[in-house]
């Protein structure tokens, strides 16, 4: 795995592209005043995506899902990167969010496997999926299942638009759940989790 790391001016945000011979992703570090009171890390689960967001560039290819150990890859690196491996158990507040490149949905073997791995490295980290939801009963299920047994899972909706016309003008991918599915799942979410979304 080949890696470029790129850092902000102000020093608090680090890009990271990855690759991994047939497939490029990134993954983005931030911190919140010191790694050990908030650190955020959004890593990818595709490279590229092939639901085509209109605001987004990373829809204008997709080449293939990530696997587990490459989800996985990226948070191990950033943390030694760092030098901060032990953020785990002595940091305040550790966020991974599945919400870089790639819609984890479509992808979600690969992400739950990862949500596995990631919670025994790291079990006080919290595990945020972003989804803009694409309509997959089945993927909809494992997700549910595996937010019941992990309470560290959050589960986020980028629905971007709140009337139905101009969401399918931002997120032109035909199928995927309206504003009433993604309402009603989020309910059962969270009737089961006894989490918000």
């Amino acid at each position: 795995m080949k890696t470029k790391r790129f850092d902000s001016s102000e020093g608090n945000v680090w890009k990271y592209v990855y690759d991994f011979e047939n497939a490029v992703a990134e993954s983005v570090l931030y911190k919140y005043e010191d790694f050990y009171k908030r650190t955020v890390l959004c890593v990818s689960v595709q490279s590229g995506c092939p639901v085509g967001c209109k605001f987004c560039g990373t829809g204008k290819k997709f080449i293939r899902n990530l696997t587990n150990h490459e989800i996985v890859a990226q948070v191990k690196y950033c943390l030694s990167d760092m030098n901060i491996e032990d953020i785990n158990s002595t940091g305040k507040r550790f966020q991974i969010m599945f919400m870089s490149m790639g819609e984890p949905i479509l992808n979600i073997d690969n992400v739950i496997s990862a949500i596995k791995d990631l919670n025994n490295l790291y079990p006080n980290a919290e595990l945020l999926l972003s989804t803009m939801g694409p309509k997959n009963h089945n993927a909809f299920e494992k997700l549910l299942k595996i937010s019941v047994e992990i309470p560290k899972v959050g589960l986020q909706f980028s629905v971007h638009e709140s009337i139905e016309e101009k969401r399918n003008e931002l997120i032109p991918f035909k199928n995927k759940l309206n504003l009433r599915e993604i309402r009603d799942f989020g309910i059962e979410w969270n009737k089961q989790t006894k989490r918000p979304v």
